[in-house]
Parts: structure tokens; C-alpha cells; sequence
């Protein structure tokens, strides 16, 4: 066995314990140096590392309690708003927010909260956002009775703009009105229905005046191929007044169905309908639906220029059960094809009203034929159309004719 000679190893052994010596010194101040950085940053960077921590937790009994009563004081201070918030010893299923300063872990370095917010008092907390007692509600119903509010107020608007519209409207009893000259026309009558093939029929108008009264009949029938088939006959009678036509009775009969009457009772100022025992209060110019169309024909005899695009009329018309106030609307004119020609007209509309009627009726009116209706037409919520164009014309009928 060789043996190391004793002065090499007296030689080399302290340089290599010095060697390691110092390596381990090195390592001990690399590893102290980080340490040191984490566990004690200078302040500067402390302060821009601070984080503010927002963290939603059950709400304890206290803090409960605690935002009661600030609930409370800032209801009856600021709000003055009646509304009872419920508030359970049990935590509450919404979560609430609370605030809290955190610090990176160092002991040495640690910014204490204010001293205000250990004690969480109510005047420290925020004041509560004004809730309207309708809607104290929460979760679905709030959002519902949020909905119920916009909603009303977009209905209370439509309320609004209907009543501004109706400002508008001119009631035809303050218009002139001059009866037409006794006339009579016949009409091509065709309904048409979705899915079904156009049904055609005939019609009749007959308008007789004579000393200040006047009589008028409808009749509609069904047009097949060797007779005709009468489904609808409407008659009216009464005097011509300070309003024009004053109807006095009007009764209807249609296939299949017992004939009713309408009644206006003008020293009562009351209208009754044989079909129900309700009674109507009685307007100035009031109409039944046979005599409205001669009534509108009345206002371009007496002065041309009451017929004015755009201009909306309102009128009383009454039915066999009820009498509603019918607005038309002036449309313009148009150029209608019949067989007697293409004829100038002025076009009325009735639109539908919510509530009061579902059909929209539209009226041809001809200046030269004595603004007599060329043209009627009726179309249904359904989309079916019942349309009634002149097929021949005459005047000065009398009522056996």
C-alpha cells in the first residue's frame, strides 16, 4: 500500500478546506440576499405592491347587524323612502361585499387598516341606494316589478300620444252638412277569403229625400248562377235636421237571424236597441251605419273644401246592440275603375279602434256624382274583404223604383 507523503497533504488540505470554505460563504450570502428581498422589500416597493383585495363572504351576524342599522339611520336621514328591509339572524344567500387591506407576508412591514374600519360603525358605511317601496323586492320579482314600471310608463305614453291625437279630431257636427239628392245605385259586390275561391254578389243603395225626411235602404245578395239569394237588408228612416240626417229607426235583417231595430230617442237624448235593454246617451249628428256614408256624402255638397287630406272626423254611430264613435281619416284623392269608368274620388278611411272596432271600412266619395259612395270596402282582422263598386247609377229615384 502507498502512503501519501505527509507535506503534500499538509500543503493541499488547507487550500481545498479554504476552497470550500469559501464556496459555502458564497452560497449562505447568495441564499440570505433573496431570502432577505422576500421576506424584508424595501418600502417604496411595499407600497406600490400593496393590494387592495375585494372579497365577497357570507355576511356574519355582526356585520349583518352592523349594515341593519346603517340601512336604518341612512334610510331615515337621507331617503326618507318607507320601505322595510328584512334582515335574518341567519346569513343572508347574496353574498356581500367587504373591503380589506392585504400585505405580502412580512411581519416587519404590515400597514394596519384605519381604525374606523375595525370598528365597522354605521357612519362609516355607504349609504344605501334608494329603492322605490313598489320595488323592494329581490331576485326576479324586482326585475319584474322594474318591467311592470317601464312598461307602464310606456303605456302611460301611448295614453298620452292617443289623447294628443284625439286633439286633433273635428266632430262632424260642427261641420256643414247638406243631404244628397236622391239617387240609387246598383252594386257589384265580391268577397274574397284566404283559401277561398272569390265569392261574387249584387247590391243595392237606394236614398230617397222628400220635405225634410228622408228614407234609405241596403240590400245585399248572394249572385248565383240562375237567381239570387238575399242575405242582408238594412233600412233607415227619419228627418233631415240642424245636424243634416237624423235618423229616427233603423232596422236589420239578415239570413237566418231575427230582424233588430235601433231607436233614437232625441227628446230623452238616448238611443235603444231592440236587441239588448242597454241604452246609448245620444250625440249631436248621430249616425246609424246605413245613413253615415250619405252623412260624409253631405259635407262635400255644403262646402267642398271641408274635405281636406288628413283631416280627421269623429261621429256617433250606432249599431244594432251599442253606438261607438267612429274617427275617419280624409285620405286624398284617388282614381277608382268601375263599370261605368275610371272616376276622380276622395278616399275616408276608417281604421280599427282597440277595443271598439276590429274592421277597417274604406269609401270612395265621387264629386261628380253628387259625391255619392262609388265605392265601399270592408276588410276583417281575418284579412277577408268585402268590396261594393258601383255598377249603375241614377238620381231622382223614387221609392217604389
Amino acid at each position: 500500500m502507498k502512503l501519501l507523503n505527509p507535506t503534500i497533504f499538509h500543503t493541499r488540505f488547507p487550500l481545498r478546506l479554504l476552497a470550500f470554505a469559501s464556496i459555502a460563504l458564497l452560497l449562505h450570502y447568495l441564499a440570505w440576499d433573496t431570502l432577505s428581498d422576500i421576506a424584508a422589500p424595501s418600502t417604496e416597493k411595499t407600497q406600490t405592491e400593496k393590494l387592495v383585495a375585494v372579497q365577497l363572504t357570507p355576511a356574519s351576524e355582526a356585520t349583518t347587524e352592523a349594515t341593519t342599522e346603517a340601512t336604518t339611520v341612512a334610510t331615515t336621514v337621507t331617503t326618507k323612502v318607507a320601505t322595510t328591509v328584512e334582515t335574518n339572524s341567519e346569513p343572508h344567500p347574496t353574498q356581500k361585499a367587504t373591503v380589506q387591506l392585504t400585505d405580502k407576508p412580512h411581519t416587519n412591514n404590515v400597514i394596519a387598516p384605519p381604525s374606523n374600519l375595525e370598528r365597522d360603525t354605521p357612519q362609516n358605511l355607504p349609504a344605501p341606494i334608494e329603492i322605490p317601496a313598489a320595488h323592494a323586492s329581490t331576485g326576479n320579482a324586482g326585475e319584474k316589478d322594474i318591467d311592470a314600471t317601464v312598461s307602464g310608463t310606456e303605456n302611460n305614453q301611448t295614453d298620452a300620444n292617443k289623447k294628443s291625437a284625439d286633439d286633433d279630431v273635428v266632430d262632424l257636427s260642427s261641420l256643414r252638412v247638406l243631404p244628397p239628392p236622391s239617387g240609387k245605385m246598383h252594386m257589384k259586390v265580391m268577397y274574397v277569403a284566404k283559401n277561398m275561391n272569390p265569392v261574387y254578389g249584387i247590391g243595392d243603395i237606394q236614398w230617397v229625400t222628400r220635405d225634410n225626411t228622408y228614407q234609405m235602404q241596403i240590400e245585399a245578395s248572394l249572385d248565383l248562377l240562375l237567381t239570387t239569394l238575399r242575405l242582408y237588408k238594412l233600412q233607415s228612416e227619419g228627418t233631415i235636421g240642424q245636424y243634416g240626417i237624423a235618423p229616427q229607426q233603423m232596422t236589420e235583417s239578415r239570413r237566418g237571424r231575427a230582424e233588430t231595430a235601433t231607436h233614437f230617442h232625441y227628446d230623452t237624448k238616448i238611443i235603444s236597441f231592440s236587441a239588448t235593454t242597454a241604452v246609448t246617451p245620444l250625440s249631436a249628428g248621430a249616425q246609424d251605419k246605413a245613413t253615415i256614408m250619405m252623412q260624409l256624402s253631405g259635407l262635400g255638397i255644403a262646402a267642398p273644401e271641408q274635405f281636406v287630406t288628413g283631416r280627421r272626423i269623429a261621429i256617433q254611430v250606432a249599431e244594432n246592440r251599442e253606438a261607438e264613435k267612429f274617427i275617419f281619416v280624409i285620405s286624398g284623392q284617388e282614381e277608382i275603375q268601375t263599370s261605368i269608368g275610371n272616376i276622380q274620388t276622395w278616399h275616408i278611411i276608417r281604421p280599427p279602434r282597440t277595443g271598439l272596432y276590429n274592421s277597417t271600412l274604406e269609401l270612395w266619395f265621387a264629386p261628380a256624382y253628387h259625391w255619392f259612395p262609388l265605392q265601399l270596402r270592408n276588410t276583417e282582422p281575418n284579412g277577408a274583404v268585402t268590396t261594393q263598386t258601383v255598377d249603375k247609377i241614377q238620381f231622382n229615384a223614387s221609392p217604389e223604383n
